[in-house]
């Protein structure tokens, strides 16, 4: 089975277990409803486990939610660093969007000339935005900020990207 991370738990919040989460997802009022099934994992161990939403809140950057499973402060505060996930066919995307993560392993070329600049190995998440980590032949790598002054084009069905290239960017 495939996961999408929707959060990473930073905190407990209240008496009652609820859990301030960071979002990792940009369909948050999509995956949240109530008695949804999702799952914590803890990467550290590997650990994963089927939790029920009882309920959500929503806190721009942060939401809270508070799970069927989790009803006290302790319970709570012991999933610290937990990412929140649910399964890849539970979490359908509108038309005309993809998932960072499918860009992962896609070619990228300089858009004015079409060469070939290199790999998406990653994709980081710094404010304001997200940027690709792109690694050349020479195996050296270089940031790509992840927005239409730069990305120009982006196909996921054939693993392309073409960017504008500006001076010092490579």
């Amino acid at each position: 089975m495939e996961y999408i991370a929707l959060g990473e738990i930073r905190q407990s919040f209240g008496l009652d277990g609820g859990l301030r989460c960071f979002s990792l997802t940009d369909f948050p009022k999509m995956r949240f409803k109530k008695g949804v099934k999702l799952f914590l994992h803890n990467e550290k161990t590997g650990e994963r486990r089927e939790v029920t939403l009882r309920r959500y809140q929503d806190s721009g950057a942060y939401y809270f939610l508070y799970l069927n499973e989790v009803n006290d402060i302790d319970e709570a505060k012991a999933l610290r660093g937990y990412k929140i996930e649910i399964e890849k066919d539970n979490a359908p995307i509108p038309e005309g969007y993809y998932r960072f993560s499918d860009l992962i392993g896609s070619k990228v070329y300089d858009f004015s000339n079409g060469l070939p600049l290199g790999e998406v190995i990653d994709i980081t998440s710094y404010a304001p935005t997200k940027n690709l980590k792109i690694k050349n032949e020479e195996g050296k790598t270089f940031y790509v900020p992840f927005n239409d002054s730069f990305v120009k084009d982006v196909d996921t069905e054939g693993k392309s990207i073409k960017i504008e290239v500006c001076e010092g960017m490579i």
